[in-house]
Order: C-alpha cells, then structure tokens, then sequence
C-alpha cells in the first residue's frame, strides 16, 4: 500500500460534524476523508458513543429516577415584572446574596441537577483523558522493566524510503551502524530536529521523553495478539505521529514507526540476536553446502584449480530456478577454487530450499550472516521498492477525479508501482548476469554454457518487456490526456548485450523517477511538463527493453 499522508480534522470538527453544524462543503470534504481513515472513523465512533450514553443517562436518571415535582407549575409573569421592578434597585452583591440563600432553602430542586451535571462532566473527562492515562502507566511500566533487566547488545533494523541500515544499540558505548556516517547524517539530524533520541530509538524511555515534551497530543492504546500498540499524534514539532510496539510478555520494545513532517517516515525493528561465535572457530566462518563426495578422479583434477565461469553459471542458473535471483538478497562471487553464496537476512526456511538446491554443487559455500541487506548498495541483489505519498495539489486531485477518488488512485498506484518493481527486479538481474560474465569470461565458456547464459537472459528479456507493456497500458488512459507520446530517441547501438544490460536499467531508472513525479503531484504549475516526460521515459524503456530482447534472441 502506499504511504499515504493525510489532513485529520480535530475532534472539534468531528463533534460539529456529528452535530451537523458544518457547512455543505466542508462536511463533504470530512465525509470523503471518513471513508478511507480508520483512524478518524474510530474516534467519531467513540464521540457518538459517549453522546449516546449521555442520552441514555439522562432518560434512566432524570425520567425514572428522579422524584415527581412537589406542585404543579403556575403562571410566572407576573412575578417576573415583580422581580424586574427590584432588580434594578438592588446592588449586585444583594442579588447574588439573595440568590445563594432562595437556593439554599431550596435544595431539592438545585442538587439532582448539579449532581447529574458534574456526574455527565465526569464521564466524558474520563472518556477523554482515559487513553493518555492507560499510555503514560503503560510507558512507565515499560521504562521500569527495561531499567530492571541487564544492559546488553542489540540490533535493530532501520528502514526508510531511500535506504535499509542495520545499528548496534544498547551497548553503553556509542551506537555502531553498518551504513557509513555519509548515509546517517540526514536521518540523524532528522531524529534531532525531532528532539527523539537517535542513541537509542526503539525503546519506551526514548518514546515516553517526546512524548512528554508535547503540549498537545492524542494518545491511543491497543492490544494485538502478544503486543501492546501505543500511538501518539501532535500538531506541532517535525514529528507528527509515532506508534511504538510493546511485548505483552515483558514490555519490551520490538517496532516502531515516525511519520515526520515532511512526509518522511521511519520503521524501526528488532533483529533476532545472533548466535554466540565459537571461539575455536575462525572468524569468518563459512557454512559449507553438504555434498555427495566427487569421484577420486575428478577431484583430483580440479584440486587446486580456480572455479571458473561455466561453474559459476551453473550457481547463478540454479538460483534462477528457484526465483532467489529477482527478489532474494543473494551475491555468487568466484573466490579462488570455490564459489561463494552469500545470502544477508534470509530466512531459515529459504535457506534450506539453497542448501538443498545447491547441495550437489562442491565448490560452493554458502555464508548466511544476520546483517542489513545495505551491505548490497542500493542496486543491490533486492532493489528497494518505490513509493508515492499524496500531495495537496491541484494535479494529484486531478488524477484522483480521473481515477474515480482517492481510494482508486490508491489502489491504481499501488499497482502501477508493483509492475515496475517487478521488471526493475528483471533489470538488475540482468545486469548483474552483465557485470559476471562480460566478454572475456563468455569466451572461456563452452558452447552448452554460453547457450545456458543466453538462455537466463532471452527469459528475463522476454518477462521484463510484457511488463512494461502491462504498465504501459495501465498508464494509457492518463498519458493520452496529454496527447500522443513521441517516437524514441535512437540510442547508440550497443556492440555487446552486455553494455545493453546497461542501458536498459537506465531507461528503467528514469522510468521510475518520472513515474513518482507524475503520481506524487511535484510541481502542479508543471503538470503538462510531468505528463510528456514520463511518456517519453515510457516510450524509450519499451524499445530499449524490446530492443535487448531481439539483441539476446539473436545470440
């Protein structure tokens, strides 16, 4: 789903909405918002709750309970020009006196109603201040729990929509990443101009320290399966909302997410410990594929020899047929007379399936360290998805009306992103199959392996140009608002399928900043410059992409 940001009316707004006291217009506005914020719906729910059991006091206290009226009513008026007449000769402070002293000797008709009223003044305060009562004892157990246990190591995962880190927090020393400093300094000054601790920011001491520093907050306490889910929202600061999960078992803090005021947000999670090394063991450790024993003979031939490039095809063609070369974080690097496979954050599960598929393979060892998937660079072997939130602007609205309203703009976004993760996932593989095996690795393969090669690329080929064509029709009814697209520009021929690996995650890389433009509404006095550019960048990725599929067919 997309990470969408919206515009939450007060609970004011919500009360006058309740009412019916909104004008036309910004009713419909707050109707619209209602149908896709669940957040805003549940708090209506709760306002109309606690109106409903007003009423339904009132009828059970005032009808039922209360006594019938000592006399019937009598005509007042002319007792009001009788008090009319001497209220205006008496002082103020004579009034008032007079008025506390006709109602004490009368309290039977003053004390139900005081007493209902500040009974209804107290149920609805409890109402409002019960969730940020429940949040604050919820924190502070929290906060004493983790005071209570050792101080030790642990490893969180930090998540944003540029890049995927891995830190080290809780050691008593200084916080070690597995990013450089380069690639933190933004999201550090982000957390800082929060006032949220960066030291440490999966824990309820540093949640309970922002909280209290609000003047205005709104807090919501769940209960989920094994967790306690705590949320916070504010109207002032860079940090607009924050939702920390808890162990129901021992408080401890597991996830959490920042929305920040510039729409970027933060998904912080705990990573499971890794196992304790073995002192007797080398450091870098490998884990080794079991393997049935080669013959004598042909062990013998290869015993000191490099792997060479057929073998590490055959790596990379097993992987294939398991899937693990599109969207697994997996490296094949040569390494002397093995090849390694290194997988960062898989799961036990599909390491087995690895282990069993290349099994037969000796020279293969396999590494499965428990680190951040960053350690691949951004183009890496799981290329990180794209994301659009929605803007204010007139163009996104525009879209929005074409689409048929904002839940269908969602749901045509989310799927126009995922075709193109889809056929990116194809670009990089291809690439990579580009960056292993340029020309003169091929030429020391045999003529069974060099065909295997074109094989893998002929398929991803054929794959990633149905799938620009399936965005492609998806984004014709809107691109054909801004009439016909222009012809491709003709790229230099590329003398190998190597370079023209290349050229196509190129295409492909401008393809997805133009989309993101085009969807997220950047710039509304630009929207016809938005609209041809990403139809130009379209045009160019299908010829490029059927350009490469007739160069690899052709092989």
């Amino acid at each position: 789903m997309s990470n969408l940001a919206m515009q939450h009316p007060t609970d004011d707004q919500l009360l006058r909405f309740a009412d019916g006291e909104l004008p036309d217009a910004r009713a419909g506005e707050i109707r619209n918002h209602l149908r896709a914020c669940w957040q805003c719906r549940s708090e209506l729910e709760e306002i109309e709750r606690t109106i409903g059991e007003c009423v339904r006091y009132r009828k059970i206290v005032l009808e039922d309970c209360l006594p019938p009226p000592p006399a019937p009513w009598f005509d007042i008026y002319g007792h009001l020009a009788a008090i009319d007449e001497s209220r205006s000769r008496r002082h103020l402070a004579g009034r008032v006196l007079n008025s506390l002293g006709a109602a004490l000797r009368n309290p039977s008709r003053w004390v139900p109603a005081t007493a209902i009223v500040v009974l209804i003044a107290f149920v609805v305060e409890q109402f409002r201040q019960a969730p940020s009562v429940k949040a604050a004892e919820l924190l502070h157990k929290a906060v004493a729990a983790a005071d209570s246990r050792p101080l030790t190591p642990r490893r969180i995962q930090i998540r944003t929509r540029a890049q995927r880190l891995t830190r080290v927090v809780g050691s008593g020393s200084l916080a070690r990443t597995s990013a450089g400093a380069d690639s933190t300094a933004g999201l550090e000054s982000l957390f800082r101009a929060a006032h949220y601790s960066w030291a440490d920011p999966l824990s309820a001491k540093s949640f309970s320290e922002w909280r209290d520093q609000l003047t205005d907050r709104r807090d919501e306490v769940t209960s989920e399966g094994d967790r306690y889910r705590l949320r916070t929202t504010t109207g002032s600061g860079e940090l607009v909302g924050a939702t920390l999960e808890l162990s129901s078992q021992d408080l401890r803090a597991v996830e959490g997410t920042l929305q920040f005021r510039n729409h970027e947000w933060v998904e912080i999670s705990e990573l499971p410990d890794s196992p304790a090394p073995n002192p007797e063991a080398p450091k870098e450790a490998a884990e080794t594929v079991p393997a049935l024993p080669p013959a004598p003979s042909a062990s013998d031939q290869r015993a000191g020899q490099a792997a060479t490039p057929g073998e590490e095809l055959q790596v990379m063609a097993a992987l294939h047929r398991l899937g693990a070369d599109l969207g697994d974080p997996i490296q094949v690097t040569g390494s002397g007379d093995h090849i390694l496979v290194t997988g960062m954050g898989i799961n036990p599960e599909r390491q087995q399936e690895i282990r069993d598929e290349l099994k037969a393979m000796p020279r293969v060892i396999l590494r499965f360290p428990s680190a951040s998937t960053e350690a691949f660079g951004r183009d890496g072997p799981g290329a990180s998805s794209i994301s659009v939130r929605p803007g204010g602007g007139r163009w996104q609205a525009e879209l929005e009306k074409q689409l048929g309203g904002r839940a269908a703009f969602e749901q045509f976004s989310d799927q126009v992103l995922q075709l193109t993760d889809t056929f990116m996932s194809r670009a990089y593989a291809l690439r990579r199959l580009a960056e292993r095996f340029p020309a003169d690795r091929e030429a020391q393969m045999t003529p069974p392996q060099r065909q295997l090669l074109a094989s893998l690329c002929q398929e991803h080929a054929e794959a990633l140009r149905q799938d620009v064509i399936n965005v492609q029709g998806r984004l014709q009814p809107l691109l054909a608002m801004g009439g016909p697209a222009g012809a491709p520009q003709e790229a230099a021929t590329s003398a190998t399928w190597q370079e023209s690996a290349e050229q196509l995650t190129g295409a492909g890389r401008h393809f997805e900043t133009s989309l993101v433009s085009f969807l997220g509404g950047a710039g509304d006095t630009r929207s016809p410059e938005l609209m041809a550019e990403l139809a130009e960048s379209l045009t160019q990725l299908r010829y490029q992409a059927e350009k490469y599929e007739q160069l690899t067919s052709e092989r």
